[in-house]
């Protein structure tokens, strides 16, 4: 495959026929495309969680180069790509049932560049407002806060039932309910703020 070409416009079927028939470049190009995806999700996943994302993620590419002869374009790469690392994370915790799934500490947001515009006390409101936010959805069950970070990585909801191997009811019932508990748990966050 010519790499010649901007790798925006190079379509994931394209790279990945490009890879089968031996052009490692345009593997890297698929890697780079969805890296940064990939790897927000699992962290956001598996932030309260003693499982590394690191593992996840790197064991997820290792899977997608085994698989990836016999995958089959009936869809978006992505959908496919976040459905492997859905099953992993879902042998992780099957394998670490025994052991304590949630950490007792919290771990640190980290702090983001604010934009140039805000006054110094809207940078702390919002630094506090995404604090909020990020605990509020680590207090979601596993299935709605799986369903919430793949539509922030702009899948589907009928990708999302792929995934997570259930009616797109079930998703947009998990996505009506995350949306809902987060409001509760960012009402109830204000009031104690006060």
């Amino acid at each position: 495959m010519s790499m010649n070409k901007s790798t925006e416009t190079v379509s994931d079927t394209h790279l990945i026929k490009a890879y089968l028939n031996g052009d490692g470049q345009a593997f890297e190009t698929l890697y780079f495309r969805y890296r940064q995806q990939l790897y927000g999700y699992l962290s956001n996943l598996l932030r309260s969680s003693s499982i590394d994302p690191d593992d996840i993620f790197e064991e997820t590419w290792l899977k997608v180069i085994d698989k990836l002869p016999a995958y089959r374009d009936e869809g978006r790469f992505s959908a496919w790509l976040f459905r492997l690392a859905h099953n992993l994370f879902i042998d992780q915790i099957r394998k670490n049932r025994n052991r304590t799934f949630l950490s007792t500490d919290q771990e640190d947001v980290p702090d983001l560049p604010a934009p140039e515009h805000l006054q110094p006390a809207d940078v702390i409101e919002n630094r506090e407002l995404g604090e909020e936010i990020t605990r509020a959805v680590q207090r979601l069950s596993t299935e709605q806060k799986e369903v919430f970070l793949l539509r922030q990585q702009e899948l589907s909801f009928k990708e999302i039932a792929e995934i997570q191997k259930c009616s797109l009811n079930t998703v947009l019932s998990r996505m009506h309910y995350a949306i809902k508990n987060l409001r509760i748990f960012l009402a109830g966050s204000r009031k104690q703020i006060k």
